[in-house]
């Protein structure tokens, strides 16, 4: 098997023929040169997925759904692509190089083998130790069942500085691995080693596909320890284990999940471990972090929805600021559920009638505006003026975080948060938006990353505004389908002139595929933007345009000489700008530096 990653990805491609892989998950018919099947990403009544085995693509002629056998895997299991093509390796029979005894991703393997072996040693001292005697009795306290134990492979940590050592030394384990995956710490001075975790009840923390990752350690009440230790300790972050892009129970939690449409958020591991218990198995928590972009992208490939529950003492209006400001800059419904006075999740579900009350609070989850609203007129006497003042400067300050020119689906939510919050206030919406961009103006801090705006294989609400962002999508489009042409574009435009950030990141990755010697193609793009699915989705589809282009070699001269055009008269008009505000020593070294700068090219003298 090739050694490149790209190469790779391509022969696991042509080993997996996309009909026979989409007809292991639907019925396919065959229907002239291509196969037809019900959609599975949309409500089809009638079959609208058509696979193309020339193309080796799929494509819904409903619901827009479009992509390569990598792809339909990704959707339909929930996966990265790389999950997707170690699971489409495994069905054609392809070792992958992290499978292998050799080559970079070895170290992954060997971390993740010591960690599941970790595990193990941890659980069977639980079970079996009498040195876990007290961990035993306080998980039976907190009404945790063994099955919930051995499902999670709970373990305990005993309270002896070497006892992970003296087990990874009698299973012949290099301590330096377990230094390297945060079980071990080294002694000053090189005089060995001594455990990480110590009189602690162990929780394993997997990723997605279930392999231990990491762990998260909580000491025993009882410990000799307790006073100087944090109570909740996790692992050492490593390129395995990372707390703001890790949710602990997702990998039991994704089929209830997926079943429900919603994640449940709660914030301790006991949380999770009781919620499932109880039959809640749609519940995960975050790393003892306030949810971040990371996870709401892992968060996404799951589900449109989730549910944070806030303890009734401590759902106040900062984590309820969090959740607006989430629900606002992305594409997720959120919604928080109180729980009554003085209970965590663990804690009220261990109650008699807890599972009912919990269930309750999921029920009557309401959206983070009117939970926040809710509060604020608890808080403030919204028949003054003042009052009112003050509820509204309090949600606007968060709306105003949002971008001006986001998503269209964040823009139309953005616009039925205002009229909702001018009903329930007795204004008129335009004195909503005013007030808005008042705040607006006065905000200091960048809008977040996370709401760039798409770049679709239609033209963005962007590129009608902006002739060079319509240049630019088209230079890329052409790109994308006749890689060849590269060379051309990369003489005349460097991707740092690209105006738009996400047609910046996809260009740059060209240009850099093309300089190391590889083919520009999708595949080589791929394993670039592994760390933006939805970039790479966009490249799918500006692919799919520039196909439909006819003499693309001629097109990419118009477009670059277009997009030289646009530069020049920008530049003009900063020098123009600039010759206003100087003095005539200055204008004529602007002017001379001008005509150095730009000496041959067309049109360039004149301003």
């Amino acid at each position: 098997m090739p050694s490149d990653p790209v190469e790779l990805t391509k022969a696991i491609k042509a080993a997996c023929d996309i009909v026979s892989v989409v007809g292991s998950y639907l019925t396919l018919k065959p229907a002239g040169a291509t196969f037809k099947g019900l959609c599975p990403f949309h409500d089809d009544t009638r079959p609208s997925l058509d696979v193309d085995p020339r193309r080796q693509r799929y494509r819904c002629w409903a619901c827009g759904a479009y992509g390569d056998v990598f792809q339909f895997v990704m959707a339909m299991e929930k996966v990265d692509f790389r999950e997707a093509r170690a699971i489409l390796a495994r069905r054609a029979g392809i070792r992958l190089e992290d499978e292998s005894s050799s080559g970079p991703a070895s170290q992954r393997r060997r971390w993740l083998e010591v960690l599941q072996w970790a595990q193990q040693r941890y659980h069977e001292c639980l079970r079996e130790s009498d040195l876990a005697e007290t961990a035993r009795k306080y998980l039976g306290e907190r009404g945790l069942h063994g099955g919930t134990v051995r499902d999670f492979g709970l373990g305990y940590a005993p309270l002896a500085g070497e006892w992970l050592l003296q087990q990874a030394r009698r299973d012949l384990i290099d301590p330096q691995i377990l230094v390297e995956t945060g079980l071990l710490l080294a002694r000053q001075e090189n005089r060995g080693w001594f455990d990480r975790f110590r009189d602690r009840i162990m929780f394993p923390i997997r990723d997605p596909r279930g392999q231990v990752i990491a762990f998260g350690g909580r000491i025993l009440p009882s410990s000799p320890l307790a006073t100087r230790a944090p109570k909740y300790y996790n692992s050492a972050e490593t390129p395995l284990f990372s707390k703001s892009e890790v949710l602990y129970g997702l990998d039991r939690a994704r089929p209830a999940a997926v079943s429900a449409g919603y994640l449940v958020i709660v914030e301790g591991y006991t949380d999770v471990l009781m919620a499932h218990q109880c039959g809640f198995a749609q519940v995960v928590a975050t790393m003892g972090t306030a949810l971040t972009a990371r996870h709401i992208s892992l968060i996404r490939r799951f589900v449109p929805k989730v549910i944070l529950v806030f303890d009734a003492d401590a759902g106040g209006l900062t984590g309820t600021d969090r959740a607006l400001e989430l629900f606002l800059t992305h594409d997720l419904e959120v919604a928080i559920a109180t729980l009554p006075p003085g209970l965590d999740p663990c804690d009220l579900l261990a109650q008699s009638h807890g599972p009912t009350l919990f269930a309750q609070a999921l029920a009557s989850a309401c959206d983070a505006l009117e939970f926040k609203l809710h509060r604020l007129f608890q808080q403030y006497d919204t028949t003054t003026l003042e009052g009112t003042r003050r509820v509204l400067d309090a949600i606007l300050q968060v709306i105003a975080v949002v971008p001006e020119h986001s998503s269209p689906e964040l823009r139309v939510k953005k616009e039925l948060m205002i009229n909702r919050l001018a009903h329930r206030l007795r204004l008129r919406s335009e004195t909503v938006w005013d007030r808005l961009e008042e705040l607006r103006k006065h905000r200091q801090t960048t809008p977040p990353a996370a709401c760039e705006e798409p770049v679709t294989a239609s033209t963005p609400s962007a590129a009608r505004v902006d002739p060079q962002v319509v240049a630019e999508k088209q230079l890329v489009e052409i790109l994308l389908a006749d890689p060849a042409l590269l060379p051309q574009a990369c003489a005349v435009w460097p991707a740092e002139a690209m105006r738009h950030p996400r047609l910046r990141r996809i260009l740059s990755e060209l240009y850099a595929i093309h300089h190391s010697g590889g083919i520009p193609d999708l595949d080589a793009l791929r394993e670039r933007l592994f760390d933006r699915p939805d970039l790479y989705d966009d490249a799918c589809r500006l692919h799919l345009v520039g196909q439909h282009m006819q003499d693309r070699g001629q097109w990419l001269q118009r477009v670059l000489q277009r997009l030289q055009e646009l530069r020049l008269a920008a530049e003009r008009q900063a020098l123009k700008e600039q010759l206003a505000a100087a003095d005539a020593e200055q204008a004529v070294a602007l002017l001379r530096r001008w005509q150095q700068t730009h000496r041959g090219v067309q049109g360039s003298p004149g301003l």
